[in-house]
């Protein structure tokens, strides 16, 4: 179970919580998240990065690399090596938990449609707190 967020979720498979994102000129959207201690980077749908006034998003990654690879990372993933498009959200909040700037990137290719959650709470945004685990009772929490 998540502790000490507004939303407590519990789920056998995945921590999931709802979460606020604001990106450029105060645009706000809020999405399904997981959270990943894994992942590096939080992880942010195009269409939802495009949303949120980050039109460099939609770009092809290719392309992007091309004119921009400092912002085109490669890193380390559960699925291998990813390579995304990295952009600096303004604003994530989780309840009252809130982290200002936080470095995200829009995946080369995005997870499957049936997976039920927008965005993936990663490093990048758990860093900001004190991160508490312990799996063996699936339970999480940050203050």
């Amino acid at each position: 179970c998540l502790s000490d967020w507004s939303s407590d979720v519990c789920s056998s498979d995945l921590m999931l919580v709802t979460i606020r994102v604001e990106g450029k000129f105060g645009a706000v959207r809020e999405l399904s998240a997981v959270v990943d201690f894994n992942s590096p980077f939080c992880t942010v749908l195009s269409q939802d990065a495009i949303d949120l006034g980050y039109p460099e998003g939609g770009n092809k990654h290719n392309e992007r690399e091309r004119t921009h690879p400092e912002e085109t990372p490669r890193f380390s993933s559960m699925r291998g090596i990813d390579r995304g498009i990295q952009l600096k959200l303004h604003k994530v909040s989780v309840g009252g938990l809130v982290a200002r700037n936080v470095d995200s990137v829009v995946l080369e290719l995005e997870h499957p449609r049936h997976i039920t959650f927008d965005f993936v709470l990663g490093r990048s945004f758990l860093k900001h707190f004190k991160l508490t685990v312990d799996v063996n009772k699936g339970y999480l929490s940050l203050a």
